[in-house]
């Protein structure tokens, strides 16, 4: 396959993918709302786009299902046939296999799938839609495993032979075509008619103005970046130590004027490639609508879904890794949040349930909150749920606070559920949910009330690239901490530190938090008696502490690199990064030393 087609193919996968995924939330909508000719416009479109690009392509698999799906759109466009449950779910399964086979084409595979039942299907729904279910519908039923051919009526036509992918050389079978005698390429006409809901359509008048670009290259241009951030860093600490000797001599300050610049470029040159990778939450959240749809209608509970802030934007790394931590939970909160109708008008509540999800940015952090108004999570069923597994013994279970009964649920194999279902208790969701979110530098926090619902709020960094950091050492030894959650930093004595039910406290204008040596969590012994001690209060979501120092030496802005073969949660550590005079340092992971801190109640 030549380099330009490969292009091609690039191209139509990426499109695919975008008009699949606007499919899905525009069902629900129109679904949700009642019968809506715009959004049936939009979806038609998305459709025949794919069907037309498909054709030229010779993706006959994909043209087969499309094409099928067009007809019944066609019908609800003209309001030729209503609008029904059973309509929009066959055009659902039709899109997820549309997802399938896109995938094949996008790993260059030459799979074939057996559509012939969902053509069946498809047909079905049409016929009884149409008042006409024993006419068949709009083909015979094919055989099994066959590859059906698009009604020819109404199927694009074929292109010239010169663009046909089996006439490039070296190119494999299209997707869906046979080992033996490849099927017919269809093709969009190269002047195909104008429709009515593309006449609709909106002018895109920033088509020109933007750019395919792969996203290793932008990788690629955002490590470089990284260590252009480091050499600066290197510079000036060393121009810093050459002007403190040489500041009068003229070439001095002209270099520490280059590096100024330098400076700003480089900080400028952070924010644009930055800005590159960045993607705002709608990617993700509009797989959203169709998840709540198809879990409540499998467990025959009626549920809306809230949606805010699906604007913000994140880094693209964080994006590709938040969906599924995500889905844990909105699938939680249905099964375990929400009561079923009938239990909801017990208590006086709606018979439908709600699921709000808002995202927003606070400083340097993404925050990301999913509540329901349900029944709320049971901590003494949660904690004897913990006893009976063995987590913990009653008597620790009668002291455990209420966050910590709460983190509970994020113990792996921990459900309360007594029986396991098609959707939960085999406790595996919570578990996926922490471990995801902690990879992301995140954490998070949960809280709950009888009978009035739940919340989860997950808080993710900007971005996993660069940070604003703090240089402190304690025990002989320097770390970064991330200066987004550190609120102060006040300077100790040791008469200072008061003891409060068995633990070491700080008061703070009249508020009592939580004292702890960052040298004695690290495993490195407590520092000298009657040392003059640095408190960094943190601020980990609702929860403050004091994290206690040797010196501070500095902020600096810090790349983070992976360590590989480091367990981060355990080290409490996110990565490591070089400092400014060379040295290598390692990063600390306060939302999991935040999470080590968070236990029992003494007595």
């Amino acid at each position: 396959m030549t380099d330009d087609m490969q292009e091609i193919i690039s191209d139509f996968v990426t499109e695919a993918e975008e008009s699949l995924d606007r499919i899905d939330p525009l069902f629900v909508e129109l679904e949700t709302n009642g019968e809506d000719k715009e959004i049936l416009n939009d979806i038609f479109r998305c459709v025949h786009t794919l069907k037309g690009a498909a054709g030229f392509l010779g993706f006959q698999q994909v043209v087969d299902v499309a094409h099928t799906s067009e007809n019944i759109l066609k019908k609800l466009r003209e309001g030729d046939i209503a609008l029904s449950k059973r309509v929009v779910d066959v055009i659902l399964r039709s899109v997820d296999t549309l997802r399938v086979l896109i995938g094949h084409v996008k790993h260059g595979e030459n799979a074939i799938e057996n559509i012939a039942p969902l053509l069946a299907e498809l047909d079905a729904a049409l016929a009884e839609a149409s008042g006409n279910a024993g006419n068949g519908g709009s083909r015979p039923p094919a055989a099994a495993g066959a590859v059906p051919k698009a009604v020819p009526s109404e199927a694009p036509k074929a292109p010239p032979a010169k663009t046909s992918p089996e006439n490039v050389p070296g190119t494999p079978p299209a997707p869906g075509s046979s080992a033996v005698s490849p099927a017919p390429v269809a093709a969009a006409p190269a002047a195909p008619a104008v429709h009515e809901a593309d006449k609709a359509a909106p002018e895109r008048k920033d088509a020109v103005s933007n750019l395919r670009v792969d996203i290793g290259r932008i990788d690629k241009v955002m490590d470089l970046t990284g260590e252009v951030v480091l050499a600066r860093n290197r510079l000036l600490n060393l121009i810093a130590a050459i002007s403190a000797q040489y500041g009068d001599d003229p070439a001095v300050a002209n270099v520490m004027e280059t590096v100024s610049f330098l400076d700003l470029v480089t900080s400028d040159l952070q924010l644009s490639v930055m800005k590159m990778r960045m993607q705002a939450l709608q990617k993700v959240f509009g797989k959203f609508p169709r998840v709540v749809r198809d879990l409540a209608s499998a467990i025959g509970k009626e549920v809306d879904l809230k949606i805010t802030g699906e604007e913000t934007e994140v880094d693209r790394s964080v994006i590709e890794h938040i969906g599924d931590p995500l889905v844990h939970i909105i699938r939680n909160a249905i099964d375990h949040g929400l009561e079923p109708p009938e239990a909801r008008k017990a208590k006086g509540k709606p018979e439908r349930g709600v699921i709000s999800i808002d995202a927003s940015q606070k400083g340097n952090q993404i925050v990301i909150e999913i509540s329901d108004d349900g029944k709320g999570i049971d901590l003494d069923r949660v904690k004897r749920k913990a006893v009976d597994r063995g987590l913990l013994s009653a008597e620790e279970a009668e002291r455990m606070t209420e966050d910590a009964a709460i983190n509970l649920i994020f113990q792996a194999g921990f459900s309360t559920m007594d029986v396991a279902t098609e959707l939960s208790g085999r406790g595996v969701g919570m578990d996926v949910v922490k471990t995801s979110v902690a990879k992301l530098s995140g954490f998070v926090e949960v809280r709950t009330r009888k009978d009035e619902g739940t919340t989860f709020r997950v808080n993710i960094p900007l971005t996993l690239a660069i940070i604003q950091a703090l240089m402190v050492r304690t025990a002989g030894v320097q770390y970064a901490v991330p200066l987004s959650l550190i609120e102060e930093i006040v300077r100790v004595s040791p008469e200072e530190i008061d003891m409060a039910g068995g633990r070491r406290v700080f008061v703070l204008r009249e508020r009592v938090l939580p004292y702890f040596e960052l040298s004695e969590l690290l495993g490195k012994g407590p520092p000298p008696k009657d040392a003059v001690r640095y408190a960094v209060v943190v601020a980990v979501g609702d929860s403050r502490f004091c994290l206690s120092v040797d010196k501070l030496l500095g902020e600096e802005e810090v790349v983070i690199k992976p360590l590989d073969g480091l367990e981060t949660e355990s080290s409490h550590t996110l990565g490591s990064t070089i400092t400014g005079d060379g040295k290598v340092v390692l990063i600390l992971d306060l939302a999991s030393v935040s999470r080590s801190l968070t236990g029992t109640k003494r007595p």
